[in-house]
């Protein structure tokens, strides 16, 4: 899997797994971090999506990075905004509306170090297969603050049951993956009642949310 798979979807229209309203797990355990107004929230892999929106209405800076500039254009005009900055910065094409940036390109080519407040991850780890993950945590880890907090919210299922993506990541990857630059605590993992035609071929399988701390520097 390669840009190419996602450049397709989004040609094909297949992208189904954008929802109409804003995340429910998003609705309920961002609020707890403690946004204030003013600080910067990084989404990644961010499509269309509207959770953005409700990230701005908090007051704050909102970053997204998105590969098919089709997916860019369809956030602000399917959200009536029409973007005050079209430019170009480094490997990006930038829009700008207020407070919500969203960059095009190639999410592995971002070079921002201790930049944002926030990360808010719904649908880009799950997105990844397994050998794109690592380089994937190493840029958030980058990314993000000391200190600072990613929502992040996963499927864990039998694999074998269906093919990715999403593909399924289970605590034992999380742990693997993440331990090293944050602290872990795991908010909710459940079957939600509705989560896209894909998943109504399983029989079972569990959407986990967890909250990752940016670990301070070692003094």
């Amino acid at each position: 899997m390669d840009a190419q798979f996602w450049i397709n979807a989004w040609n094909e229209g297949r992208t189904n797994f954008h929802q109409q309203n804003y995340h429910e797990k998003l609705l309920q355990f961002f609020p707890p971090l403690r946004p204030h107004k003013g600080q910067s929230v990084l989404v990644p892999l961010c499509g269309k999506s509207k959770d953005m929106l409700w990230l701005s209405t908090l007051g704050l800076k909102v970053k997204g990075v998105e590969l098919h500039q089709t997916a860019v254009d369809a956030f602000f005009s399917e959200n009536k905004l029409q973007p005050e900055e079209k430019s170009l910065h480094g490997n990006f094409k930038r829009s700008k509306f207020l407070d919500i940036t969203v960059d095009c390109g190639d999410f592995f080519k971002l070079s921002e170090t201790s930049v944002f407040d926030f990360v808010y991850d719904r649908a880009s780890l799950v997105a990844l297969p397994l050998s794109m993950r690592k380089n994937y945590v190493q840029i958030i880890s980058q990314a993000l603050k000391p200190g600072g907090k990613c929502l992040l919210i996963v499927y864990d299922y039998d694999q074998s049951k269906m093919d990715g993506p999403p593909f399924s990541i289970d605590e034992k990857e999380i742990q693997s993956l993440y331990a090293h630059d944050f602290s872990i605590t795991l908010l909710d993992s459940q079957q939600p009642d509705r989560e896209g035609i894909r998943f109504s071929a399983l029989e079972s399988f569990k959407q986990s949310v967890y909250l990752l701390e940016k670990k301070g520097p070692l003094v």
